[in-house]
């Protein structure tokens, strides 16, 4: 990856900051040192020091910028002329990933003048002002973070069309909990339309009405968008060949995924099938066959649409689980914008993240963050798990099984979601005070200490829907600031 590099400052004998002889060469020098030094997986382009408005010198660097990655545009130094302003706007409306460094008591008035041009304009910068060059090396790394997204694929299995219910399928799904001949009889009495219901009057979202599917809304827009903010493809595939690779799994590795986590867990429900716990580490495998099939970094399953169709063979909380602990990153019900939120999460702060509905406490000021399935290694990929219980799945009422993993009481929860359409992030952060257990809804419910009444009032629902994905620690700052570099809007949900 490619960052130019351009310097803004005065000339080396003209009156203005730092001082009179200011050495702009050999501190540039030093800096690019420093950076060839820490960031070895970056190609730093080396351009001349502007210190006044030359046309062919900026039109040289505008074509080299166009061809780079990123931009690092660092203020120096000061004097009297304008045109060093107004180079370093017309670099940054060239809309590349920029970071705006000033180098205090030297650069400050071409700092303050440049980004006063350029905010609020929608350009991807981000302005650092900070004695400490360390800082400035923070937001290099977070460019570094970010661009390491660009190439990135996710494998999406879905269906494109209305479609009936595979009874196999489906008996296949629940069998293992409920028994054959229950599920042989339930399924027939769906098609007999006993008890006044058909699995036909389900509704199935083509169109992008559910929450999760902001991007059926405006497809070609979305894939746009997503191209152009992350450089990251979705790569849609049909839900058969999820289950012909969890057919082909081989059953010695399944044995050796259920061993493993029956012997780390705390505790496993007496009511949890094992064969439930099985068929999760034959799709757990099969979908590692298949992000390696297709070159893909996620994986997303349209798990509701696919369950009411017949078309899961699995329920896929515990193989997102184990894929999200080994840096990969594993998408529930189709929902892309959770799933971006989540690779940027875990490419920015080597973290995996859950991705939740939520219910309000009003009165408490409290958040209820649930879903079926969290990664246990959530304190980051080379931290000890969290301790995890083998439960069953929720809204489906004891089917499958399930990671119940314990969050712990204390730490900070951040908690983002990326809207790709709109191009627009929401974030909010909490103290985490404890687990829920109720039979209502998600499994694993984490209870935090948050603004519920100031969340409710800026909520926006059709922005950002009802999924959030949530991560330990309070990265709220980092958030914002990776936000800008892309050219996100940033929406403070509790603020």
């Amino acid at each position: 990856m490619k960052v130019c590099v351009v310097f803004i400052s005065k000339p080396r004998f003209e009156a203005g900051h730092p001082y009179i002889g200011f050495d702009n060469e050999e501190y540039k020098r030093a800096v690019l040192e420093r950076l060839r030094e820490r960031f070895r997986d970056l190609e730093f382009i080396d351009e001349e020091i502007v210190t006044k408005y030359s046309h062919d010198l900026i039109k040289k660097i505008k074509e080299d910028v166009k061809e780079c990655d990123g931009l690092l545009l660092y203020t120096i130094g000061q004097y009297g002329d304008p045109g060093i302003v107004d180079s370093g706007v017309e670099l940054i409306e060239l809309n590349v990933p920029t970071v705006l460094a000033n180098y205090p008591y030297g650069g400050d008035p071409v700092f303050l003048k440049i980004y006063d041009k350029v905010k609020g304009k929608g350009y991807r910068v981000l302005p650092i002002s900070s004695p400490d060059f360390k800082d400035v090396e923070k937001a290099i790394d977070m460019l570094s973070r970010i661009l390491s997204m660009r190439g990135k694929r996710v494998l999406l299995y879905t269906l494109e069309e209305e479609t009936g219910l595979n009874q196999e399928g489906l008996i296949e799904l629940v069998s293992p909990d409920l028994g054959k001949p229950y599920v042989e009889k339930m399924v027939e009495q769906i098609f007999s339309r006993e008890g006044g219901w058909s699995i036909e009057e389900t509704y199935i979202d083509l169109v992008g009405t559910d929450q999760a599917h902001s991007w059926r809304r405006n497809e070609e827009l979305y894939m746009k968008n997503l191209q152009e903010v992350f450089g990251i493809k979705i790569v849609k595939r049909h839900p058969d060949e999820v289950t012909e690779y969890y057919r082909k799994a081989d059953q010695k590795e399944v044995g050796k995924i259920v061993e493993e986590w029956r012997n780390n867990a705390k505790n496993i429900h007496p009511e949890t099938a094992e064969r439930a716990i099985e068929n999760a580490a034959r799709l757990y495998l099969a979908s590692k066959e298949l992000m390696k099939k297709h070159h893909a970094d996620a994986i997303s399953f349209d798990c509701g649409t696919l369950f009411l169709r017949g078309k899961m063979p699995a329920f896929p909380c515990f193989a997102f689980s184990r894929l999200m602990d080994e840096g990969y990153t594993g998408i529930c019900e189709a929902d892309l914008d959770s799933g971006i939120s989540a690779l940027f999460i875990r490419h920015l702060f080597d973290k995996p993240s859950i991705m939740t509905n939520h219910s309000l406490d009003t009165i408490h000021n409290r958040v209820t963050y649930m879903h079926c399935f969290a990664p246990t290694r959530m304190l980051g990929l080379e931290e000890k798990p969290l301790p995890y219980e083998i439960e069953r799945h929720g809204e489906s009422h004891g089917m499958g099984a399930v990671p119940f993993v314990e969050f712990p009481v204390g730490e900070t929860l951040t908690t983002i979601k990326i809207s790709i359409l709109k191009k627009k992030v929401a974030v909010r952060t909490g103290r985490i005070i404890g687990m829920v257990r109720d039979e209502k809804a998600c499994r694993v419910k984490v209870l935090v200490e948050s603004d519920a009444k100031k969340i409710l009032e800026n909520y926006d629902w059709d922005t950002f829907g009802f999924h959030r994905v949530s991560f330990l620690g309070d990265h709220r700052d980092e958030v914002i600031s990776a936000a800008r570099l892309v050219g996100l809007e940033v929406y403070e949900e509790d603020k």
